[in-house]
């Protein structure tokens, strides 16, 4: 299986991948698409592009559906289940329209990719909660570290991978930003037990690699000794979606 990164494309101050959370109101949210055209991508691209647009449109290039419901239902990949074997290798474009006017939020997107891939991918899901071990992320012994921003500071985050090296960059951003990332990086849960409700610059750079080969700091020391911060493993319980049935969408 092909792995990729997905990037929404908002406001030129938002420019960091992340997967987006379901809304608390969704009674702001269209119900579905007005109209929507999915056809398979055979770019051979190994990008995916997810951009939201003026006139109530979204363009999703060359999207895997496990990306599709990821971005949908707010996971990262270890919460993940099922599904038939082209869930990760058929790649699609699609253009889609809410018929209004405003911008689609990514508050808003979560509901209406739901509601296009049940209705274009016939896709059928359910929750279960598992037990597994968790991170609990805490702030160390020694203290905070961390720099609480300034108040007329952007919010702006950024994540990614080089030779040898993994970074998490954020400006402006809350600790769940953090959390979050680590847990993707880590393929464990991360749960925020820091209590800390502020937005926050932080900059870590660690060597993924946890052998003789490695040249640089672990993940856990930069945590430490640049952040203050410190991951302890916990039982705790994860939510898993499993995709029950889905189908190829039609070409239109």
């Amino acid at each position: 299986m092909r792995s990729r990164e997905f990037f929404v494309r908002m406001k030129p101050a938002l420019k960091f991948a992340f997967l987006l959370t379901i809304p608390a109101l969704l009674a702001q949210t269209p119900a579905s698409f007005e109209v929507a055209s999915v056809r398979p991508d055979r770019s051979g691209s190994l990008n995916t592009q997810i951009n939201l647009m003026e006139g109530g449109r979204l363009s999703i290039t060359n999207a895997s559906l496990k990306t599709l419901i990821r971005n949908a239902y707010g996971l990262q990949a270890f919460q993940f289940d099922g599904g038939p074997g082209w869930l990760d290798t058929d790649m699609y474009d699609i253009e889609a329209k809410t018929g209004r006017a405003e911008k689609i939020t990514e508050a808003q997107l979560p509901a209406l990719l739901q509601t296009l891939l049940a209705d274009r991918f016939h896709l059928k899901v359910h929750w279960e909660s598992r037990e597994a071990a968790v991170y609990a992320l805490l702030i160390d012994k020694g203290g905070l570290k961390m720099k609480a921003s300034s108040s007329d500071e952007v919010p702006s985050g950024d994540t990614g991978r080089g030779v040898n090296r993994m970074h998490i960059k954020g400006v402006a951003l809350p600790v769940s930003f953090l959390a979050q990332n680590l847990g993707n990086r880590l393929g464990r849960i991360v749960i925020d037990k820091t209590g800390l409700t502020g937005k926050y610059d932080f900059a870590i750079e660690w060597d993924p690699q946890s052998d003789a080969e490695s040249t640089g700091p672990s993940l856990f020391t930069v945590l430490k000794e640049q952040l203050g911060l410190r991951l302890e493993t916990q039982k705790g319980h994860m939510d898993v979606l499993v995709v029950d049935s889905a189908e190829k969408a039609s070409d239109n």
